[in-house]
């Protein structure tokens, strides 16, 4: 062979094997990762599912948008994430992306929790049993948030239950009743005492508080009051007022006044 077909021969090699060999490919997420949760002031670790159809070795990395980096950060070591709590937020996305050599990747986004240590808690309610007398009748609750960290904004409902357990699935009584609480610090506590007047019957013989933090809550069991029985004698009707720390806002459609005081 002269040295002319020689060199035909090599620029053939090359031009088949660039056509038959297969393009580089890129990664994609095996997942999704399930939602993480972590209370300010620790971490949550996971390891995202990433594929890579070449077996390229992957690079993994995570990040948490500038604008909310104040509620969160993330760092990686190998392919495990880890996102750090430092302020109450709810779900917010962490971008975790999966890089090959060749700089291809993928991304896939997971949603964290940045959980507050307060907790709020319905502490003591009162009477246990009543019946309606005058067409009035009272109930008493002592709220307290028992955590380590500010509640900043929780709403209060009465309910009324069939039954002596009171849950936030029980229907609000009168169905517009809230009281929205404010900034409440650890260990403050709120005295609520709700008197109704001519109240009609619901048909349901339990009352109970419930509370529904606007953050994510660091324990849910006890935000809601034991069932306080009352019987009624009669069904009536009228309006009520809602006296909320002194501000008085007359309302077509209740029939209770709210008194909050507040204990530092």
């Amino acid at each position: 062979m002269n040295r002319s077909a020689s060199t035909c021969l090599v620029v053939a090699t090359i031009a088949w094997t660039a056509a038959c060999s297969e393009p580089n490919q890129a990664p994609f997420s095996c997942g999704p990762t399930p939602p993480q949760t972590v209370d300010i002031g620790d971490s949550v670790s996971f390891m995202p599912c990433f594929t890579d159809p070449d077996a390229d070795p992957l690079t993994i990395s995570a990040e948490v948008a500038h604008h909310q980096q104040a509620f969160a950060t993330a760092s990686v070591s190998g392919e495990t994430v880890t996102i750090h709590g430092k302020d109450e937020h709810a779900p917010l996305p962490v971008t975790v992306t999966a890089t090959d050599p060749t700089g291809l990747y993928a991304v896939e986004e997971v949603e964290v929790t940045v959980r507050g240590r307060h907790d709020l808690a319905v502490l003591v309610a009162w009477p246990d049993s009543q019946t309606v007398q005058d067409d009035r009748f009272e109930l008493h609750f002592e709220i307290g948030n028992v955590g380590s960290t500010h509640a900043r904004l929780s709403t209060w409902s009465v309910r009324v239950s069939s039954d002596s357990v009171i849950t936030v699935a029980d229907s609000v009584l009168e169905g517009d009743f809230h009281v929205h609480l404010h900034n409440m610090a650890p260990s403050d506590t709120i005295y609520l005492w709700v008197p109704y007047r001519e109240l009609a019957d619901p048909g349901k013989p339990y009352f109970g508080l419930c509370g529904v933090s606007h953050t994510a809550e660091y324990h849910l069991a006890n935000n809601c009051s034991k069932g306080l029985k009352v019987i009624f004698s009669d069904a009536t009707r009228n309006l009520i007022e809602i006296n909320y720390e002194g501000l008085r806002h007359p309302s077509s459609s209740i029939s209770h006044e709210v008194i909050v005081r507040r204990y530092p």
